[in-house]
């Protein structure tokens, strides 16, 4: 098959729009608004004392008062010991001063005291009235959980790839050195494999031009099967714009140049929403991006782009 032949199956086998590869769900708040945890409980304790805090000031106590005090340190206590206090609406709300939950912990015993203190008041006077108005529910620490579901440790996209080539009875090939001892594996360059990666180009002459203009930036991953060579590097992206347009440089130039050797291939697998659009959007910005891929594909007929359903066909023509 062409590399054309699996850039229009690509195509015409988009990506979904809900990949549930990488869901990432977590919990961390009852089913049930009557059953109670220490996230749920000790949140409801942080309104509670916000509340004091406010009553006590409009008494005319300050910072110097212990009351006020006592309610600081018992803050302190309840953001230090427990698990996923950040989700809080009081928490998040640092985010307005340019500061976060991350930067408090890093803080000093004294330091957290002055800063929970000043943001406790500037809490109390921006946000925690419109809260009691509306009403306060624990089910702010769940969206929250939700909202930052993606930057939580969870499979990647190289790790999608693996397990698609799982099937295929491939195996890692270890080592601190390149290995042609069988015909089907693979390593990975940006993954601890960096020294069989150059290894490798050494041994079979491979210039791989387009890291001349990527800061020698290595690929995701390289495969074998019998005397073929399959070198991948993998984006994904849910939509363009921003910094997004410099990846769509990069992965048209990945496949911009090619070897003399005809067993060495580069391929290009688009992960995730943006692919749609890369194959269907007639828009002047986005047709420029497809031609240039186009050309790319015409000039190296050894190389490929595909998205996830073009990457398993590509597998199953090619691997089995």
């Amino acid at each position: 098959m062409s590399n054309y032949f699996y850039f229009n199956y690509s195509k015409d086998h988009p990506e979904e729009l809900l990949d549930p590869y990488y869901a990432k769900s977590m919990v961390v708040i009852p089913n049930d608004s009557s059953q109670h945890n220490q996230l749920t409980t000790n949140n409801e304790r942080l309104i509670e004392l916000i509340t004091a805090y406010g009553v006590l000031k409009s008494y005319g106590k300050t910072h110097d008062d212990n009351d006020i005090k006592k309610i600081v340190d018992e803050v302190i206590y309840i953001m230090d010991n427990t698990a996923n206090i950040n989700f809080s609406a009081f928490s998040q709300f640092f985010m307005v001063y340019n500061s976060n939950y991350s930067i408090y912990k890093s803080l000093s015993k004294d330091d957290k005291r002055r800063l929970i203190a000043e943001m406790i008041d500037k809490y109390y006077k921006e946000r925690h009235g419109m809260y009691l108005s509306h009403g306060y529910s624990n089910s702010i620490l769940q969206v929250m959980c939700d909202n930052y579901s993606h930057k939580r440790n969870s499979k990647s996209g190289i790790e999608k790839v693996l397990d698609m080539l799982a099937p295929y009875k491939m195996h890692h090939l270890s080592g601190l050195m390149f290995s042609d001892s069988d015909d089907s594996y693979y390593f990975l360059p940006d993954k601890g494999d960096a020294t069989m990666f150059e290894d490798f180009l050494r041994k079979y002459r491979i210039k791989m031009e387009s890291r001349q203009f990527e800061q020698n930036k290595r690929p995701d991953i390289v495969f074998k099967k019998g005397n073929q060579f399959y070198i991948m590097e993998l984006k994904t992206m849910k939509e363009g714009g921003g910094g997004q347009n410099k990846q769509v440089v990069e992965f048209a130039l990945f496949i911009r140049f090619s070897e003399q050797n005809p067993n060495i291939h580069y391929i290009t697998f688009l992960d995730g929403n943006y692919s749609n659009i890369l194959f269907r959007d007639n828009s002047p910005k986005v047709t420029s991006q497809r031609n240039d891929i186009l050309k790319a594909l015409r000039e190296n007929p050894s190389n490929y782009f595909v998205n996830t359903k073009g990457l398993q066909r590509f597998f199953d023509d090619k691997l089995k």
